[in-house]
């Protein structure tokens, strides 16, 4: 079951060394940090709440994001040379499997753009089937790596996600 920390929907920082600074308030109240007390901070049109909600409908509509077994995927910058992420200026990738359905979740931890290629199962996504991005709509072709592998290219902007799904 996914997780977010109270606040993060809104952009909250949740800094400090002490609990009054660390648990913001968010709608007002008998207390609040920097003279705070009583505002409300809520915000349902904040961009990071949007795209919480938005992952979050997309997730409701999927059975095999909710239910499927969870593969982390290899990745390579050139389309030949695959293996697991090594630091965290990477596109971290991972498959839900559930029965013969397979979607991709691939983030980009890094600041910078990245267009890195991500393994995919060879038995659920044959190479010339077709994958949509259900957050930014982009299509891709499941290529075949040298080796055999199917992949697709993920371009993703700086700490982007996608989610694809096969047509």
């Amino acid at each position: 079951i996914p997780c977010i920390y109270y606040g993060t929907e809104q952009g909250f920082d949740g800094g400090g060394d002490n609990d009054m600074y660390v648990r913001e308030a968010m709608f007002g109240g008998k207390w609040g940090a920097f003279d705070t007390t009583g505002v409300q901070f809520f915000n349902p049109e904040n961009p990071i709440y949007r795209g919480i909600a938005q992952i979050a409908k997309i997730r409701a509509e999927n059975r095999t994001l909710r239910y499927g077994r969870e593969y982390f995927r290899e990745i390579s910058g050139n389309g030949k040379d695959f293996g697991h992420p090594i630091d965290g200026h990477c596109t971290l990738a991972l498959s839900r499997v559930l029965d013969a359905d397979e979607m991709l979740v691939a983030l980009n931890l890094d600041a910078q753009p990245r267009k890195d290629c991500v393994e995919l199962d060879p038995n659920l996504s044959p190479p010339g089937s077709k994958m949509k991005d259900l957050i930014g709509g982009q299509e891709v072709i499941v290529e075949q790596s040298t080796g055999g592998a199917p992949f697709i290219r993920v371009p993703l902007d700086s700490h982007e996600i996608a989610i694809f799904k096969h047509l």
